[in-house]
């Protein structure tokens, strides 16, 4: 009850936002044209992935039969989905006047610097449900997500794009529960048998 309780009042905040946002005319205040490009970057190589996770943590929870991990998984699934909507609704401003924010998931699938993070993802997905839990919620949301939102909020509020922000924030804070999750994933694991220690080295190095 209070994650939905949570999650709808961050919704109403931030819709609010981009509302305003769009009717100040906000793509009137970006101080700098480059940024926008640094947006369809975002749109293109991150907003993806965040695909790829809800759709990855949709299938890891019905591979658990626990229902800690079942339930921890259903409820990273929902918010990497809302992370993808939001990203989308956020950025969906600009495509009404400037051109290159059509294309993002058909480019995804083209564009050569995107084949790290994405073939990434891939082999997340294809491997165990354990080894996409370490590669998703430890090394994905622990090491990277602090890297690109955090840096990524700050120079949006630079150059003057608060819809950005505030979903960067609102993202953000959905990540420190995952990073939790994937920090438990390894606990876990390492106690069941000392054998496994070995097995996640390997998975981590």
């Amino acid at each position: 009850d209070a994650y939905w309780k949570y999650q709808a009042e961050k919704e109403k905040k931030l819709y609010a936002i981009f509302d305003a946002f769009a009717q100040n005319n906000g793509q009137m205040n970006v101080s700098n044209e480059r940024y926008l490009n640094a947006i369809k970057l975002f749109l293109t190589a991150v907003t993806p992935l965040e695909y790829q996770a809800y759709q990855g943590y949709a299938h890891v929870g019905r591979q658990f039969s626990g229902i800690g991990a079942r339930i921890a998984s259903q409820m990273q699934s929902i918010d990497e989905l809302r992370h993808v909507q939001t990203q989308i609704h956020a950025m969906s401003h600009y495509n009404k006047f400037f051109d290159g924010f059509q294309d993002w998931a058909h480019m995804h699938d083209r564009v050569w610097y995107l084949s790290v993070p994405k073939s990434f993802f891939e082999d997340a997905r294809s491997a165990g449900p354990f080894e996409f839990l370490l590669a998703i919620s430890f090394a994905f949301e622990y090491v990277l997500t602090n890297l690109l939102f955090v840096p990524f909020m700050s120079g949006a509020a630079y150059n003057g794009d608060m819809a950005t922000v505030t979903f960067g924030f609102s993202a953000q804070s959905d990540e420190a529960r995952h990073m939790t999750l994937g920090l438990e994933i390894v606990k876990f694991l390492l106690e069941q048998h000392e054998d496994n220690v070995p097995i996640v080295q390997e998975w981590i190095d």
